[in-house]
């Protein structure tokens, strides 16, 4: 997401910090920081016919000249005559001046979200949009407004929601710091390194309870840290005397 994300605004003209993809099982997110509120202007260069054949022997433009001012839309006293390795040519210099984020943002971000890669993706209802789950709401905001659009029945906002079964309440959202600290409110962890720090330390400390060492794979505190989105370590235990177990007898320990 973080590499789609930059490449999509490089390809729009749109300046940028740094740009971070959090997730959880719940959710996917983006932020990004100060991003540009307009794309760059930019002017481009079309080259035309060179000089020798822009211009008969009495210096007024030839046919060639004529139609390549005609097919660029503008008038043959615009054009400008340039030196390169190969000679003079004509050429039109023609500037764009760069559109609002506000006006791009929505059309990027649906191209953007249905872009997102999936081993497997699903259509669900009757809607022919695919995505890894079912999407159940889209929260959208530069600069703390909302960024309007719609993916399917799914109009964009600004409310997310806590943990599915600890807080499943909506709470509205200004930005990005007042989005992690009401989500934390709501039991939910959007860091994915915070909640691998938070998972480490619980069983670490589970462990020494009982006077024992939290062996971690790596690759498996991967896996839970992505598995949950309010980690809490709980240490139990199970009998070692299983002789009242069917088909075992008391010698088996």
């Amino acid at each position: 997401m973080e590499e789609m994300a930059a490449a999509m605004f490089l390809e729009n003209r749109l300046q940028h910090g740094s740009v971070r993809a959090l997730g959880t099982p719940r959710r996917l997110c983006l932020t990004v920081a100060d991003l540009s509120e307009k794309q760059d202007d930019v002017i481009i260069e079309k080259m035309g016919p060179a000089k020798k054949v822009a211009f008969d022997d009495q210096g007024n433009p030839t046919k060639a000249a004529l139609g390549f001012a005609k097919g660029q839309g503008v008038e043959f006293s615009e054009l400008e005559t340039v030196v390169t390795d190969k000679g003079e040519y004509l050429c039109i210099r023609k500037k764009f001046l760069g559109v609002s984020a506000v006006e791009l943002l929505p059309a990027l971000l649906i191209k953007f979200i249905s872009s997102i890669p999936f081993r497997k993706s699903m259509r669900w209802s009757s809607y022919d949009f695919r995505f890894a789950r079912p999407i159940h709401w889209i929260m959208a905001l530069f600069g703390g407004d909302v960024l309007p659009f719609s993916i399917e029945n799914i109009q964009s906002g600004r409310i997310s929601y806590g943990h599915r079964f600890m807080s499943n309440q909506p709470f509205e959202v200004t930005g990005y710091a007042d989005y992690i600290e009401k989500a934390k409110k709501h039991f939910v962890i959007v860091e994915p390194e915070e909640r691998k720090e938070i998972i480490l330390r619980e069983i670490r400390q589970a462990a020494a309870g009982v006077g024992g060492e939290a062996l971690t794979d790596p690759e498996l505190l991967d896996t839970v840290t992505f598995l949950v989105e309010y980690p809490n370590a709980i240490c139990g235990s199970y009998a070692r005397n299983i002789s009242n177990c069917p088909g075992k007898s008391s010698s088996h320990r």
